[in-house]
């Protein structure tokens, strides 16, 4: 098959939709199939696209929005499929567009895809209509580059860190800044690693740039609890590679698809007292939340071979 994404492969700090392209694109590679991200070549039109990969209907950075996704099945192909990947939401960044932009691309659409179950009810709520018959397919990390390590902490302080790509306050900057004045000290230290926002000022927290593959997985693996503060995040990656860099998970009451994947190996936190108590309850127990890992569910093969499977076999 030829397949086109909307988007291109990154290898660097990006976000979770630019993390699945760069690994289903490089799967679908070995699987002998060609993967473009152009409808045309110089003045030639590519008129036998089989499948059209849709990770955002916005243009991005190549262009093509589901403007152009809509034309091409009008004018060139009406025979190619589209696949419409759901990774995003109003309730993420506090917007207004998002939510009626994803539900008018649906219907120029042959299939529906969201990262999260709660991302599929939050839209299904909001009149989406085909998102009942939508499949629910997690993201995954490259277990390559995340993996845990055993008896890495000899120190006496217990090492916290989170990591963002986005620096949306969103992502929970509120907890962050509690964590710095109130949790450092004699017992834990805290890393941030990542872009962040303009009103995050700590003074007690470690800083480090973005990273990105294995250079982020060799930072991760230096921890030993990681948190996510974040808001209604549809699914997230974040805690995906925290989790598989061998860390149980503090995470959110509302943070949306991230306890799906978190609830197994880590605790929910409903408010600054409570994450105090969650904090207490890992610290004292991590062999027993580490041991609760599932590592073959973080697995970015695991995602990739569900699209390949249940979604690319259809057609």
């Amino acid at each position: 098959m030829k397949i086109f994404f909307n988007r291109i492969k990154r290898k660097e700090s990006y976000g979770g939709g630019s993390h699945f392209v760069t690994s289903m694109v490089d799967y679908l590679e070995k699987k002998g199939h060609e993967v473009v991200f152009h409808m045309q070549e110089k003045d030639n039109i590519i008129k036998d696209i089989d499948v059209i990969f849709l990770i955002d209907p916005r243009p991005g950075d190549i262009g093509y929005s589901i403007n152009h996704v809509i034309t091409y099945k009008n004018k060139i192909n009406k025979n190619v499929k589209i696949i419409h990947r759901v990774n995003e939401c109003d309730a993420r960044k506090n917007t207004s567009f998002m939510d009626n932009m994803l539900i008018e691309t649906s219907k120029h659409t042959n299939k529906t895809v969201f990262i999260s179950d709660w991302l599929k009810q939050y839209f299904i709520e909001k009149g989406f209509k085909d998102a009942k018959n939508a499949n629910v397919i997690y993201n995954g990390c490259n277990i390559n580059h995340f993996f845990p390590i055993k008896n890495k902490n000899t120190e006496n302080k217990i090492k916290i860190v989170t990591h963002h790509w986005s620096d949306n306050w969103m992502k929970g900057f509120d907890l962050y800044k509690f964590i710095d004045q109130e949790i450092v000290g004699s017992r834990f230290e805290f890393t941030y690693v990542g872009r962040y926002c303009k009103d995050y000022k700590p003074k007690n927290t470690k800083i480090i740039d973005p990273l990105w593959g294995p250079a982020l997985g060799d930072e991760l693996r230096k921890h030993d609890i990681y948190v996510t503060a974040s808001r209604f995040e549809p699914c997230g990656m974040h805690h995906v590679e925290g989790a598989a860099s061998g860390m149980p998970v503090i995470y959110y009451k509302d943070c949306g698809g991230i306890n799906e994947l978190c609830k197994n190996h880590g605790e929910m936190y409903l408010n600054f007292d409570d994450f105090k108590v969650k904090l207490e309850l890992i610290a004292n127990n991590i062999e027993k939340y580490k041991n609760k890992i599932n590592y073959k569910n973080l697995d970015i093969e695991k995602c990739c071979e569900k699209f390949y499977q249940e979604i690319l076999g259809m057609f």
